[in-house]
């Protein structure tokens, strides 16, 4: 019986090529979803929409509380960038965000947001990237003017077991006069 090298080089190529049952074990449980509400662009509405308002004047706001299932607590590799943060800083984790955060916005008297665009996605196995327009108005304590802003917001989402996690994100700020804010948001 001849056997041809080529036969036994495309064999082996074949071989290597598919995953073993282990990795396709391992793939099946990294599965997130690609759609409905726990989707990145779905979570990333949410995030927003949810997470950062405080609709209420006087309401208690606790990040973890809020926030805290949309990022990954366990990562060791989290860049979180907002510039409205104090002194333009970069947590390296989503406790060191909090951190940041938490303070000021428990402080707010309200905290409203409207998505205005996105969000835009793009969403791998492992990874995913979403970016949306959103509009803040944000009321300090009394006799304090209110902060209106227009920004982008731009998350990247790693999945991890069943579920898509913030571990970098970028929000890029410009504030807008209270005209176009009480456009906006009708008050």
């Amino acid at each position: 019986m001849r056997i041809r090298l080529s036969s036994i080089i495309a064999a082996g190529s074949l071989a290597l090529a598919l995953p073993s049952a282990a990795e396709a074990q391992s793939a099946t449980a990294t599965r997130c979803a690609a759609s409905g509400a726990s989707s990145v662009p779905e979570l990333h509405r949410e995030w927003i929409l949810v997470g950062w308002d405080k609709p209420v004047a006087g309401q208690s706001w606790d990040f973890r509380e809020k926030l805290g299932k949309y990022y990954d607590w366990e990562a060791r590799d989290v860049v979180l960038y907002d510039d409205m943060s104090p002194d333009f800083r970069i947590a390296r984790s989503p406790e060191e965000y909090r951190a940041l955060w938490e303070r000021s916005f428990q402080a707010l008297r309200r905290a409203h947001h409207l998505v205005l665009d996105g969000p835009e996605t793009i969403v791998g196995d492992t990874l995913a990237t979403s970016t949306l327009e959103f509009a803040a108005r944000l009321e300090p304590a009394e006799g304090q003017p209110v902060i209106s802003v227009r920004a982008r917001s731009t998350l990247v989402w790693r999945c991890t077991g069943h579920a898509w996690k913030i571990v970098r994100e970028h929000n890029s700020t410009r504030r807008i006069a209270s005209e176009e804010s009480q456009q906006l948001f009708g008050f």
